[in-house]
C-alpha cells in the first residue's frame, strides 16, 4: 500500500466516524433538551437513519467507520462487564425482577412480531 493510499484509508475511517460521532452528539442533544424520553444514542441512531434514507448522508461515507466499530464492539462491551461484576451483589438483589423483565420482553416482542407479520400478510 503506498502512503496515498494509505492516508486515504485512514482519512475515510477518520471522517465516517465522525460522522457517527457527530450524529451520536445530535442525539445526545435532542435526548436532553426533550426530557430524555429516549436515550441519546438511539436517537442519534434515529437521526442518522433518517440523513440515510434522504440521501444526505452516503452509506459509503459512514461504512468504514461503522464496520470497523462492530468489528472490535465486543471490546467495548469489557467496561461494562467489569461494572457489572463490581455490582454483582446489586444485580443478585435483582436477579428476578431482570429475569422477570426479559422473559416479558421477549413474549411481548415476539407477540408484536407476529401480529405484525400477520398484518402484513393479509396486505398482500
Amino acid at each position: 500500500m503506498t502512503f496515498p493510499s494509505l492516508c486515504r484509508h485512514i482519512a475515510s475511517y477518520v471522517s465516517s466516524v465522525l460522522i457517527l460521532l457527530l450524529c451520536l452528539f445530535v442525539g445526545q442533544l435532542a435526548a436532553k433538551y426533550s426530557g430524555g424520553v429516549l436515550p441519546g444514542s438511539i436517537v442519534g441512531m434515529i437521526f442518522l437513519a433518517l440523513l440515510l434514507s434522504l440521501g444526505l448522508v452516503k452509506l459509503h461515507w459512514v461504512e468504514a467507520g461503522a464496520n470497523f466499530l462492530i468489528r472490535w464492539m465486543a471490546l467495548l462491551f469489557v467496561p461494562i462487564g467489569v461494572g457489572l461484576i463490581d455490582n454483582l451483589e446489586l444485580l443478585a438483589n435483582s436477579l428476578v425482577a431482570i429475569l422477570l423483565t426479559c422473559l416479558l420482553g421477549t413474549v411481548l416482542i415476539m407477540a408484536l412480531a407476529g401480529w405484525l407479520f400477520q398484518a402484513l400478510e393479509r396486505r398482500q
